[in-house]
């Protein structure tokens, strides 16, 4: 198998494809009241983490001198394939941008300024670490609170070693503003971490990578992961199928329509949502030029990209 899409993995480009066409960024919707209360699924995305910090709390981090520095946080970084779209990621945002931080709007450049981006290039960390891969986004999603991890069964996932950098998971997240009343912690959007189901293996980050042929030795159709809860479905092969549709009661279309059959989901552009003016807010008028792209991409200003972490990682 052949995986050019990402790095530093032997799944091969067809199935992430694959699972990337059944289950879409989306939008969850609470099948009792018919409701989107603001949890969204991520789709196939790769865990990166350190110290076990998915499975158990990670040690308070210090500064030079020794002193605690914020409230240590379960959390992973999402790494994101070329498939993610990621147009409802931007319309939460920026709800949560209007809601929150109105004050930051400038009109001059229909942007947020001086809010930290929660949008991450990971070519941030593609010089040092294994499996991120430079023009696809990351998001370093955090909780305070351990998030839920589940096989595609939903049955917990206890022994640590199931669960490890460079794995293939499903995750649901959320989006919350930070470093609100808090002039240590810079302010932005964060996706918090809700909940993990682990869909595949895939070479461990910072181990020598497995023989794919050993990997995969005996295993006939691969499941893909469930779209909803308590839905199993049995992994397509040959070419890859059309974009899913929303899930009455559960999920709403996210998918990518207009896909030929017997063809890829179409890569999806890094290019910038235009957020709406917020509401109830009357912007100042701009005093100097409109913010410039950043360089490296992302499409995003310059002073909402590059930016370093809220919760250093």
């Amino acid at each position: 198998m052949s995986t050019t899409c990402v790095r530093d993995s032997v799944v091969g480009d067809q199935w992430i494809q694959q699972t990337a066409a059944l289950i879409p960024v989306q939008r969850i919707i609470n099948k009792d009241t018919g409701l989107f209360e603001g949890d969204i699924m991520t789709g196939p995305v790769r865990l990166s983490f350190f110290d076990d910090s998915l499975m158990q709390l990670p040690k308070p981090m210090t500064n030079a001198k020794g002193e605690p520095q914020g409230e240590p946080k379960f959390g992973s970084h999402l790494l994101f394939t070329p498939y993610a779209d990621f147009t409802i990621f931007y319309e939460e945002y920026y709800k949560t941008c209007a809601a929150e931080f109105p004050e930051f709007y400038d009109a001059g450049s229909g942007q947020y300024l001086g809010l930290v981006s929660p949008f991450k290039d990971q070519a941030e960390r593609a010089a040092k670490y294994a499996g991120y891969t430079p023009g696809l986004t990351f998001l370093n999603s955090t909780s305070l609170y351990k998030p839920q991890v589940v096989d595609v069964r939903q049955n917990p996932i206890i022994d640590k070693s199931k669960v490890y950098p460079g794995i293939w998971a499903n995750c649901v997240v959320r989006p919350y503003p930070s470093g609100k009343g808090n002039a240590l912690f810079k302010k932005g959007v964060q996706f918090g971490l809700q909940s993990v189901m682990i869909i595949g293996d895939d070479s461990k980050f910072g181990a020598t990578g497995p023989d794919a042929k050993a990997l995969y030795a005996g295993i006939g159709p691969i499941a893909p992961p469930p779209i909803r809860p308590g839905q199993v479905a049995g992994m397509p092969t040959g070419a890859p199928p059309a974009p899913a549709a929303g899930i009455p009661g559960y999920t709403q279309p996210g998918g990518r329509p207009g896909a030929p059959a017997g063809a890829p989901p179409p890569v999806v552009p890094r290019t910038h949502f235009q957020p709406p003016a917020p509401g109830g807010f009357t912007p100042p008028a701009a005093t100097g030029p409109a913010a410039t792209a950043c360089f490296c991409g992302s499409g995003l200003p310059a002073n909402l990209c590059c930016e370093g972490d809220q919760i250093p990682y």
